[in-house]
């Protein structure tokens, strides 16, 4: 019986170590494979310090051009304003002094308008109410080139992901309407895949420079989501942008 008592007793204490080791063993191989490795991590972390830069440097830009627009704009027209009904209120004769005033009234609906604009640079209301459809929609009533809208959305996406979105295509219209000399713009919109995508097209000149303020600050806001942007623009055109942002 002593026989086969040591050799059992000597299997039981090979099967134990045995246990121990996979016990040990297990979570070694699940940070070998699970966790990234340290120069992944460190290229990731480079990026996002880059991608956070890139970000505060676009809102200093925005900051200063909505500061610009104030200034050069609200402010002068502010200013016109103050003159028109300063010479209005000294004016004797009645005739002249309500020309004054039909000019003073046309130069708030001016004012009106400008301040507007700025805020929807700023943040549009009906983005974060009713969505990016119907602020895409806004923005295509309120330029003066043709826009075709191809929108398809079984869902909204988070307001950051809106944000994004729409700011390119903001920025990319504003370009096309500033330098492109383009005739159209189309701006297509999909959901696939739990992603967003949105290409900007337009039938200009071309030579889009992906450094310039407008392009840099958009793609700084697409890759802080984690997202994809391409801009296509040879001389001579067209000029297509694409966004594609993880929506969730």
């Amino acid at each position: 019986m002593a026989i086969f008592v040591l050799p059992g007793l000597i299997l039981l204490f090979l099967a134990v170590q045995g246990f121990i080791a996979v016990a040990q063993l297990e979570p070694k191989l699940w940070n070998v494979f699970t966790r990234p490795r340290s120069d992944e991590l460190e290229n990731r972390v480079s990026q996002l310090t880059v991608t956070l830069a890139d970000v505060v440097d676009a809102i200093d830009d925005e900051r200063r051009r909505i500061e610009r627009d104030i200034h050069d704009g609200v402010q002068q027209r502010v200013v016109a304003l103050s003159i028109l009904l300063g010479r209005a209120e000294r004016q004797a004769d009645r005739d002249e002094q309500s020309a004054l005033y039909g000019r003073a009234l046309s130069e708030t609906r001016h004012i009106l308008d400008d301040l507007r604009d700025v805020s929807w640079r700023v943040y549009p209301a009906m983005l974060a109410r009713d969505g990016l459809g119907p602020a895409l929609e806004a923005l295509r009533e309120r330029t003066h080139l043709p826009i075709h809208l191809d929108y398809d959305l079984a869902e909204r996406c988070p307001k950051s992901v809106e944000s994004a979105a729409y700011f390119v295509a903001s920025e990319a219209v504003t370009n096309v309407v500033k330098h492109a000399a383009a005739h159209s713009i189309e701006i297509t919109v999909r959901q696939q895949g739990g992603r967003l995508t949105m290409t900007v097209r337009d039938d200009g000149v071309g030579g889009a420079d992906p450094a310039g303020q407008g392009i840099a600050g958009i793609t700084s806001r697409v890759t802080a989501l984690s997202g994809t942007f391409d801009l296509d623009s040879p001389a001579g055109g067209p000029t297509t942008i694409r966004v594609d942002i993880l929506c969730s």
